[in-house]
């Protein structure tokens, strides 16, 4: 089995987090001794996690500032590698190599109010 992600982001850091996300994910799966002649005999599916980068813009500021913002931004930048991986698929003629998932680390910053000082505080978000 192949699973296609199509990554928003060159950053190798990002590539190899969504990687391990999605190993960690299939690598779970059980499938109750029906895995095929290839499968290991362990009863797990083998999965095979094919990654894209596409370095896309988020569409929003180089630094986000709130949750809206930066929910947009990775939205944005998860759709616009779907894209470009199905325009390069379509490029190959080959439709087998369109994602399965589109994923976009998107960081933020937010401004929150510390109810106990009363002070604004900036923290940063990843979404």
């Amino acid at each position: 089995m192949i699973v296609r992600v199509a990554v928003g982001s060159a950053n190798p850091c990002k590539i190899e987090a969504v990687r391990k996300a999605f190993e960690d994910v299939y690598n779970r799966i059980d499938c109750g001794g029906d895995c095929g002649e290839d499968a290991p005999s362990n009863d797990k599916v083998h999965v095979q996690i094919v990654i894209t980068s596409h370095n896309v813009s988020s569409g929003v500021a180089d630094q986000p500032f709130g949750d809206a913002e930066t929910r947009a931004g990775a939205k944005n930048r998860a759709q616009s590698a779907y894209d470009a991986a199905c325009a390069e698929a379509a490029i190959q003629n080959d439709a087998t190599n369109k994602p399965d998932f589109a994923v976009r680390l998107e960081g933020g910053l937010e401004k929150d109010m510390n109810p106990d000082t009363q002070k604004g505080e900036l923290y940063r978000r990843l979404r």
